[in-house]
C-alpha cells in the first residue's frame, strides 16, 4: 500500500475518532455487543508468519505504543474486543520473535511452511485452538483498526448464516476474516498448499459494512509504519 493511501486512512480514522452527537455516532459503535455476549464463543488469532522483508525487520517487533511488540498490542486488541485465548501464528524469525511473546504472557505457534503463505498460517491457528464457536483472524500489519470496530463485527458475525465474514469500509473488503466454527474444520481438512485462502473463502463469505478504514491497512514498510502509529 503506498503511504498516499495509508495517509488517507489516517485522515479518515482520525475525522471518524472525534466525538460526535448521538445522531452521528457511528454504526459500529452504536451495534457494539457488550463482552460477555462473544466472550466465551471466540478464539483470536493474530497472523505474523511472513518475512518482513520490505519492513527490515520482523513486524511482530515494532515498537507499538507503551513499549509492546506491535504482535502483543494485536493480541491484545482481539481480547478486548470480546476474543478469548488470543494466540499469535509465528514462521518467518519465530526463535527470534517467541520471547517477547512469552515475556508479556501470549501463546503462539509455528507454521513451519510459511512460505507456502496465509493459508498455512490460518491452519496453524486453527489446530491450536480447537473447540471455538468461531474464529477472529488479524493480521500483525493490520494496523489502527478500533476496538468497536471488531466487536461490532463480532456480533453481526454470529447473526449472519455465513460460514466466513468480513468488514467492508467504501465497498472493499478488509483484511479481517471471522470463521465459524463448521468452516474451520474443512479448512483443517485441507491439504496445505500455496492456494490463495480467498479463493476458497469467496463464495462462503458475508460483508458487513462499517466506517473504519484501518481495516484495509497493510502495513509493508518502515515509512509506512511510521504513517500509520499514530492511529494506535
Amino acid at each position: 500500500m503506498l503511504v498516499s493511501e495509508l495517509e488517507k486512512n489516517i485522515a479518515r480514522a482520525r475525522k471518524m475518532r472525534q466525538p460526535t452527537n448521538k445522531a452521528g455516532d457511528h454504526r459500529q459503535r452504536a451495534r457494539s455487543p457488550g463482552r460477555r455476549q462473544t466472550l466465551n464463543k471466540t478464539a483470536g488469532i493474530v497472523l505474523a508468519a511472513g518475512a518482513s522483508s520490505r519492513m527490515g525487520a520482523p513486524k511482530a517487533l515494532l515498537d507499538a505504543p507503551d513499549g509492546l511488540p506491535l504482535a502483543v498490542f494485536q493480541a491484545q486488541l482481539l481480547q478486548t474486543a470480546g476474543c478469548r485465548k488470543p494466540l499469535v501464528v509465528l514462521g518467518s524469525e519465530a526463535e527470534r520473535i517467541a520471547p517477547a511473546l512469552l515475556n508479556a504472557g501470549v501463546d503462539f505457534a509455528v507454521n513451519t511452511n510459511w512460505t507456502l503463505g496465509r493459508f498455512g498460517s490460518v491452519q496453524t491457528g486453527l489446530h491450536a485452538r480447537p473447540g471455538f464457536d468461531g474464529y477472529l483472524i488479524l493480521p500483525v500489519d493490520t494496523v489502527g483498526i478500533q476496538r468497536e470496530t471488531l466487536a461490532a463485527l463480532l456480533l453481526e458475525a454470529y447473526q449472519q448464516n455465513k460460514s466466513a465474514f468480513r468488514p467492508r469500509f467504501n465497498g472493499t473488503p478488509g483484511r479481517v476474516l471471522w470463521l465459524r466454527n463448521e468452516l474451520a474444520g474443512k479448512l483443517l481438512a485441507m491439504a496445505k498448499s500455496d492456494t490463495p485462502l480467498d479463493q476458497h473463502l469467496a463464495p462462503l463469505t458475508g460483508y458487513f459494512d462499517v466506517d473504519d478504514p484501518a481495516i484495509l491497512n497493510n502495513t509493508n514498510t518502515p515509512e509506512e509504519w511510521a504513517a500509520v502509529r499514530d492511529l494506535l
